[in-house]
């Protein structure tokens, strides 16, 4: 099980690198890699959302963001895999009859800049955002972190449940965009 130290660490990377929707490059691939960490296969890009269904996109950001993860060093295998498109899904099928229950946490930023001065604990601390004009004052950061939680509890306690469990990592929710 995630301790609360883990989980702060992992809020705050996030923190520190917050991503406009559908530009969550390097956020996508930091959930893939913590659900892998668990023993999961967690879906992603264009395995888990429907280009006709998107809203609000820019793809010139979207190519901009692109670069800006690999120079975060997110493999460009991972990049390419994506296609395109960010998001990410666990699903558990527990192998006994049951209901589909989803569960949903946002991943995206809004596009403000963050305070860099004293007396602002994330400046204070050093995990203040490092991508200009873009904050998680929207706590999506923490929102996918709890998102995280919840995946590692199921995992960990997948005997307990019946059905089938859907945690889905939604891009591009603030704003003007998502999908329809």
């Amino acid at each position: 099980m995630l301790t609360e130290n883990e989980l702060i660490k992992f809020r705050r990377e996030l923190h520190s690198y917050p991503e406009t929707g559908w530009c969550e490059f390097v956020t996508t691939h930091k959930i893939v890699e913590k659900l892998r960490s668990f023993g999961l296969d967690p879906i992603y890009g264009r395995q888990v959302i429907n280009p006709e269904f998107v809203a609000g996109r820019n793809p010139a950001k979207v190519e901009e963001a692109k670069k800006a993860a690999l120079e975060k060093g997110v493999p460009p295998e991972f990049i390419e895999s994506m296609q395109g498109y960010t998001g990410v899904a666990a699903i558990f099928e527990t192998g006994r009859p049951g209901p589909v229950l989803a569960i949903r946490f946002d991943m995206d930023c809004v596009d403000v800049d963050e305070a860099h001065e004293a007396g602002h604990r994330p400046f204070d601390e050093g995990w203040a955002s490092t991508n200009p004009g873009h904050m998680h004052s929207c706590g999506h950061d923490g929102h996918t972190t709890m998102g995280i939680a919840v995946c590692n509890w199921i995992q960990e306690n997948l005997d307990q449940f019946c059905g089938t469990i859907k945690v889905v990592f939604q891009p591009a929710e603030e704003g003007v965009r998502g999908a329809r």
